[in-house]
């Protein structure tokens, strides 16, 4: 069997002893928990109470479900509970901790740029409930990629995380969807790279990134060699299914999460086209 000779640039050399100190751990110091960015939900042990985190600075979530299980109206009742406002009329256990003001990039993949216009205006909906005087939340950025290829939102969504006017002040950041960003969710080395770059992205700009995937047909896990190596990275992944009984109500539940479980719920979309929770006593 013959072996390709992979070519070695020698004009290229890589600081590993910066990449020492950075990478070092010292057991003896005493590290701060990561800062929770949005918690579903409170518990209560002993004498105290902790939020239930849904995500923390600096690592990233998943939003899994079928077709048409309305994944984008949870996505944007979470950023709307990130930035705050108004937003805790419509589930008051979705909580925001952001302590001050963050910017907010959310990427659609897949729409036209009406399409994504339209999803894009329920956050300043969600959070001021009607444009009262076109107020919107100036920190929030959303952008459409429907006419770029993978490689390119790949890169455009690098760019805005670690080198564009927002690098040093983001909060949160979603992606609908993860799928458009691989050259196919089957493809191990587009994939893992992905992931990869998550991980880095998160690290680097101690955002939370969350986004958003399909699921198999039939099944509970998210779709392709994408689905596998997300569940296995993602601080928290949050599974959406039609109920069975009333196709109008969407299930939320939370298999996999890092900190103190999330209970699950349902929410319905009212007449104004937004989502509301509407069970475990959470209107």
């Amino acid at each position: 069997m013959e072996y390709l000779e992979v070519p070695q640039n020698n004009n290229v050399k890589f600081d590993y002893l910066k990449m020492h100190n950075d990478a070092f751990v010292d057991v003896n110091e005493k590290l701060p928990p990561p800062p929770t960015a949005l918690s579903i939900g409170q518990i209560d042990l002993g004498n105290e109470i902790f939020d239930r985190a849904f995500g923390t600075y600096g690592n990233f979530s998943l939003i899994t479900g079928a077709s048409k299980a309305k994944k984008t109206f949870l996505k944007s009742r979470i950023i709307g509970a990130y930035i705050g406002g108004r937003a805790i009329e419509y589930a008051s256990e979705f909580k925001g901790h952001r302590y001050k003001d963050k910017f907010i990039l959310d990427f659609d993949t897949e729409q036209s740029k009406w399409h994504a216009q339209r999803v894009f205006q329920r956050v300043p909906k969600i959070t001021n409930r009607e444009f009262i005087d076109g107020k919107t939340y100036d920190f929030y950025k959303p952008f459409y990629l429907r006419k770029y290829d993978y490689k390119e939102r790949l890169q455009f969504i690098e760019w805005a995380l670690l080198e564009s006017q927002y690098r040093t002040n983001i909060g949160f950041v979603n992606i609908d969807g993860f799928a458009d960003l691989v050259s196919d969710v089957n493809d191990l080395t587009s994939c893992n790279e992905l992931v990869a770059k998550l991980l880095k992205w998160t690290d680097i700009s101690q955002c939370h990134l969350t986004g958003i995937l399909h699921k198999n047909y039939g099944s509970a896990k998210p779709t392709g060699h994408l689905g596998s190596a997300m569940l296995k990275k993602a601080e928290t992944v949050c599974m959406l299914d039609v109920d069975e009984e009333d196709s109008n109500y969407t299930n939320v539940s939370f298999p996999y999460t890092r900190g103190f479980p999330i209970d699950d719920f349902k929410f319905r979309i009212n007449e104004y086209g937004l989502p509301i929770i509407e069970t475990n006593g959470w209107e």
